[in-house]
């Protein structure tokens, strides 16, 4: 792996955090995964590590909605599931971290995670972003819903726009700059998508005055400044952004 500030930054800080993490999948690619990690100075458990823990993590289980109806042997059971054990192990204060996907499908592990783990308070929806590094520009970069949501309202791009833009910082420590992405840019075209994206811009601004913003705008606008000025020279962005919104999967 090459020399980068971005993939350094995100190790150092998960090493620091000392975090218990578990990949819970059967497959190849994880099983090396796993062996570079412990390399790296990562603390990687096993499931089998916390099937001792089983009656309790029923008991946990006992306790949420989606088992309201179920029998002791039934969530017995659904803990066979070495995702939905691990996922129970984080509810349980046992493991901070899960990676799971290599085999599993999103939706499995977006459907365990809401059902054990939870939503965060207040939020009316889940999304996904895609942390992107370009190693030979030294460059991060955010997309943002690219795999849950697959044709986001107005009110949902911009939580979509705020949740990705905090993990931008996040991740990166840069601040973020988002662009709301359109086959339109600064009203090109007329199109109900276009006026949904327009009205998300909006709602956005309102609700987020610390993070620069603009849209709607075509991808290359908002990647590269000369394009945007020549296209959209009146935006409110000062560089290009690094925090992409698109209008739907």
């Amino acid at each position: 792996m090459k020399s980068n500030y971005y993939i350094s930054r995100i190790i150092e800080s998960a090493l620091t955090s000392n975090s218990k993490i578990i990949l819970p999948e059967n497959d190849s690619r994880v099983d090396k995964a796993k062996i570079e990690l412990i390399d790296m100075g990562f603390n990687i458990f096993e499931v089998d590590n916390f099937r001792s823990n089983t009656n309790e993590y029923i008991q946990l289980l006992s306790k949420k909605k989606f088992t309201e109806n179920w029998t002791f042997n039934q969530i017995k059971s659904y803990l066979d599931s070495p995702l939905n054990l691990s996922m129970t192990a984080s509810l349980a204060g046992h493991i901070d971290c899960i990676v799971a996907g290599a085999v599993t499908p999103t939706s499995d592990v977006i459907r365990s995670a809401i059902r054990i783990i939870g939503m965060k308070k207040n939020a009316k929806w889940i999304s996904s972003i895609f942390f992107m590094i370009n190693e030979s520009r030294n460059h991060a970069m955010t997309f943002s819903d690219c795999g849950v949501i697959p044709e986001p309202n107005s009110e949902q791009l911009a939580f979509i726009g705020r949740e990705a833009a905090l993990f931008h910082k996040k991740l990166s420590g840069d601040n973020p700059i988002v662009a709301f992405l359109s086959f339109s840019t600064n009203g090109s075209a007329s199109h109900y998508k276009v006026d949904r994206v327009r009205k998300a811009v909006n709602i956005f601004g309102k609700q987020n005055l610390d993070i620069e913003y603009d849209g709607e705008m075509q991808f290359d606008a908002a990647f590269d400044k000369s394009i945007r000025d020549r296209k959209f020279s009146q935006s409110k962005l000062t560089k290009e952004a690094n925090t992409f919104i698109f209008p739907d999967l």
